[in-house]
């Protein structure tokens, strides 16, 4: 009960605080900041890569492509320069 409470509530804050031309701004300072500062009291989200599965889908293009594939997600990520 409270998760669905703190989700529906927190897109309510992003999105006032976007309408209200605060933007990206806002979600840098209310999400991402947070959620960085949460990692040494074992926040794992901020690689949310890994949260969704996306080494088993790297194992799987890298047997695919044979050993080897520059289109992996995770390596030293987060997005990994944006897969460059």
């Amino acid at each position: 009960l409270a998760g669905i409470h703190i989700n529906w509530f927190n897109t309510f804050q992003f999105a006032h605080a976007y309408a209200r031309g605060e933007g990206m701004k806002h979600y840098t300072e209310m999400v991402q900041e947070p959620e960085f500062a949460a990692r040494d009291k074992g926040y794992t989200f901020v690689s949310h890569q890994q949260e969704v599965g996306a080494g088993y889908f790297d194992d799987v293009t890298t047997v695919i492509q044979g050993g080897s594939s520059s289109v992996k997600a995770l390596t030293g990520s987060t997005e990994e320069e944006q897969f460059h």
